[in-house]
């Protein structure tokens, strides 16, 4: 861990916030059983929620990948040497949080599970308060005009 990081405690991860609305949506389900099949069958629904989770895959993958190709970190506690504004960080400044929230959103839709749909709001704004609200902190005071240029040129989520 390095103390020049956005993020310091293990647990403050994208994995974690989603694992945390998966377990509540089970729970929610359980004590509260809700359906999309009353308004769609469930061809329509893998119709819709299936290319909902392969795009939002593809698009963390992607994220990573660049991240990889430029040698910087994705998981917490590392420095950041150099911003990377190439790629899908050309169109997003979160696309790792914009695909995992796509995927998220692609399975409650595939397995009928509408709790994790509604829950997906609410996990976007802890996102947000937790995680992209200090790198943005980070990012500003580490590298400065640059970092500020670039976002006022990419939108922050999509």
């Amino acid at each position: 861990m390095s103390e020049d990081a956005a993020h310091h405690g293990g647990w403050r991860t994208a994995d974690w916030i989603f694992a945390a609305a998966l377990l509540l949506g089970l729970a929610l389900d359980y004590f509260f059983p809700l359906t999309f099949q009353e308004v769609l069958p469930r061809l329509m629904l893998h119709l819709i929620g299936a290319p909902l989770l392969i795009a939002g895959t593809a698009l963390v993958f992607l994220g990573k990948k660049e991240l990889a190709r430029c040698a910087q970190p994705s998981e917490p506690g590392h420095s950041t040497t150099q911003l990377v504004k190439s790629g899908v960080f050309s169109h997003s400044r979160n696309p790792l949080y914009v695909g995992i929230l796509l995927a998220f959103m692609g399975l409650a839709i595939a397995t009928n599970m509408p709790w994790w749909l509604f829950l997906a709001i609410p996990v976007m704004l802890v996102i947000q308060w937790l995680l992209v609200v200090p790198e943005e902190r980070y990012l500003e005071k580490k590298f400065g005009e640059e970092y500020q240029a670039y976002r006022q040129a990419v939108r922050r989520w999509c």
